[in-house]
């Protein structure tokens, strides 16, 4: 998920977050696991995940991205 800089800070991370989450339950799941940079690490621990590890992506073009793998329970 990637919200634009000029409409950062509106709720609209955390409805779109809600939705997929809503949509995972009624499709009977309990849980749910992503990988998150770290710039959305703070919206998804605000809304209960929490993180399993820390890792660096596959390089692209000479580039790694750290990442941190997020999960919560439904």
């Amino acid at each position: 998920m990637y919200t634009d800089p000029a409409f950062t800070r509106r709720g609209i991370g955390r409805r779109l977050l809600g939705l997929c989450e809503d949509a995972a339950r009624a499709a009977g799941f309990v849980r749910t696991e992503m990988m998150a940079t770290m710039a959305g690490v703070p919206l998804y621990e605000a809304c209960g995940y929490r993180p399993i590890e820390r890792i660096l992506s596959a390089p692209i073009d000479g580039v790694q991205v750290p990442l941190v793998r997020m999960e919560r329970t439904l």
